[in-house]
């Protein structure tokens, strides 16, 4: 889960705008499995978790995925302030 703040009016839809080019590109990466963008456009914060298959496909995928995170944030004059991996031990969609 990258963590990126800045203020960047119309969130939201910058949000939309970069997930629709990202994901493209994330479905290449084998493991590959979901993408959610949490925005808080008041708080000037945005929370952007992608999900996969194994730790180990999450790994491989880190350094490029990071690089186009960093690039996209600057785009949009945001900065990453954080990265975390964790587990999904529970994930029910209804």
């Amino acid at each position: 889960m990258a963590t990126i703040v800045g203020h960047a009016p119309g969130m939201d839809e910058i949000a939309r705008i970069a997930s629709d080019e990202i994901e493209g590109w994330l479905r290449e990466y084998p493991g590959y499995r979901g993408l959610l963008v949490l925005t808080d456009e008041a708080g000037e914060r945005s929370r952007v978790i992608t999900l996969w298959e194994s730790a180990e496909d999450e790994l491989r995928a880190r350094e490029s995925r990071g690089a186009m995170r960093d690039r996209v944030a600057a785009t949009v004059g945001m900065t990453v302030v954080a990265m975390d991996v964790c587990d999904v031990p529970v994930l029910e969609l209804v």
